[in-house]
């Protein structure tokens, strides 16, 4: 399985940036197998299947919260009951931050056995009028880079 993480403190947008992966997925004709996928966006996990560049079927599992150990450990049920998986795409916190090392553990994800790419996102700090300008420019700077990721090896989506 390969991951995909986005990577950082809390509040950075990551779960907005899975979010927007996963409408894009859904878009390109990709099924929530489970309807999970929600209208409009908060927290979630879903099961997305599809055919990658390769014409090939793949399964994504997509999940936006790694708060605590806990919804980490229910992340974890949903996960064993759905597989498996091609592809696993989640948040997880910035180095030294908790639980991060708890996900990598609950999970049994390691860069010995999965291919890992973590996408490093930030907060923005603007307090001025431009603050709209650049969250646009941001979200679409790491849907630009998600997207190049994703249609490339070991991902090609």
């Amino acid at each position: 399985m390969d991951c995909l993480l986005f990577g950082g403190a809390p509040s950075v947008g990551k779960s907005e940036a899975i979010y927007r992966l996963a409408l894009k997925l859904i878009g390109k004709g990709f099924i929530d197998r489970l309807s999970l996928v929600p209208a409009t966006f908060r927290d979630f996990s879903a099961v997305l299947d599809g055919v990658n560049k390769k014409g090939e079927p793949i399964r994504i599992i997509l999940n936006s919260a790694t708060d605590t150990t806990a919804i980490i450990q229910n992340f974890k049920n949903f996960f064993d009951l759905h597989g498996p998986y091609d592809v696993l795409v989640s948040s997880v916190r910035d180095g030294g931050f908790y639980p991060r090392q708890d996900f990598f553990s609950i999970m049994g994800i390691s860069h010995a056995s999965h291919y890992i790419t973590e996408l490093p996102m930030a907060k923005l700090t603007r307090r001025d009028r431009n603050l709209t300008t650049a969250l646009a420019w941001y979200q679409t700077k790491i849907d630009a880079l998600v997207q190049h990721v994703n249609s490339n090896p070991p991902f090609e989506i």
